[in-house]
Order: C-alpha cells, then structure tokens, then sequence
C-alpha cells in the first residue's frame, strides 16, 4: 500500500512537470510589415501564456501610439530554438527585399 501511494505520488509529481514543461515551450516574437517605409518592426522572442489575438493587439496598439504605420501584426507561436529560426528567416527574407528591420524593445 505505502509503494502504490509513493508510485501515484511519483505519477503525479512527474504529470505535474510534463504540464509545466510544455507551457514553458510556447514562445512567440511579433513582426508588422510597414510597407510605406520599407521597414519590417520585430520584437524580441518572449515566453507568453496570453492569446494570440491579444498579444497581436497589443504590439499592434503599440506601433500606433509611436505613429509607425503598419499592415497587419503576427506573432508567430513555437519552441524557443523554432523562434529564433523563424526570426532569423524572417529577418534574412525582409533584408534581401530591401526592408529595414527595425527591432524593438517591447514585450507584453
């Protein structure tokens, strides 16, 4: 009896970690592309639990309030490592079509 309830605590502990782990996997940076100024906003990589569709606001409402015009802002969901491959495409693609990248300091 003492080793099953030691082996369910172990199962638990052990679920418990799992969860959190894959939590802890979900990163995203957001891009916005301003055409009219040849420029391509990004930020950083950050680890965030909020909904896409708020994150996306966010970034959005805060190239407004610096007047950047902008079209439409994605933030793109993955691994740590998958992010910073993709950003580093996205970077790459935007430079070779003749968009400034223009890094920002912004987080959620």
């Amino acid at each position: 009896m003492l080793l099953r309830s030691k082996l369910l605590g172990l199962a638990v502990l052990i679920g418990g970690l799992c969860g959190h782990g894959a939590l802890a996997a979900d990163w995203r940076y957001c891009l916005a592309v301003s055409p009219a100024q040849h420029a391509v906003y990004m930020s950083p990589p950050f680890s965030d639990d909020e909904s896409m569709e708020t994150i996306e606001s966010e970034f959005a409402r805060a190239l407004d309030r610096a007047a950047v015009q902008h079209d439409s802002v994605q933030c793109p969901l993955g691994s740590a490592q998958s992010i910073l491959g993709m950003k580093a495409q996205a970077i790459q693609y935007n430079q070779a079509s003749g968009n400034k990248v223009v890094q920002l300091n912004w987080r959620p």
